[in-house]
């Protein structure tokens, strides 16, 4: 009877954590939906000689649940192009932390990637910085002695 409690408190905290993660993620897939619709708002602004090709959507699928809502949009502009189709079991832990990988992967990968570039470019900075004053300094005492 102890481990059936104990059991189902784990359960409980795991389903806990499921749903904060779906939460957050709910609400990021909300910001990227209104970023997207205004993107779209700004290319019909622009003109009809820029028509925007509709993305593809992101296909997910919940088993043991009523009709599924309608399919999420597309993480980042880099997923426009693909489909990715991503079971889910609830029951399964493992499955959902990897499926959270999978939906958040990209988009994570390209803000690190561009945050490595900005630091290189300040390290470049930094470096030319550098090498400019050491020179200087060797003309100076060339010039006393």
């Amino acid at each position: 009877m102890l481990s059936r409690l104990q059991e189902l408190k784990k359960e409980e905290e795991t389903l806990l954590k499921i749903k904060v993660m779906l939460q957050d993620q709910l609400n990021r897939l909300k910001f990227e939906e209104g970023a997207l619709k205004s993107i779209i708002n700004a290319q019909t602004d622009e003109g009809p000689s820029q028509p925007a090709s509709p993305p593809e959507v992101l296909h997910t699928h919940v088993s043991h649940t009523p009709p599924p809502p309608p399919p999420p949009p597309p993480l980042s502009n880099n997923l426009t192009s693909c489909s990715l189709q991503v079971p889910l079991n609830l029951d399964d832990e493992a499955v959902i932390n990897q499926t959270k990988l999978l939906l958040s992967g990209p988009v994570d990968y390209h803000i690190e990637e561009e945050e490595e570039e900005e630091e290189e470019d300040d390290e470049d900075d930094d470096d030319n910085n550098e090498l400019e004053a050491v020179p200087e300094e060797d003309e100076e005492d060339d010039d006393y002695y």
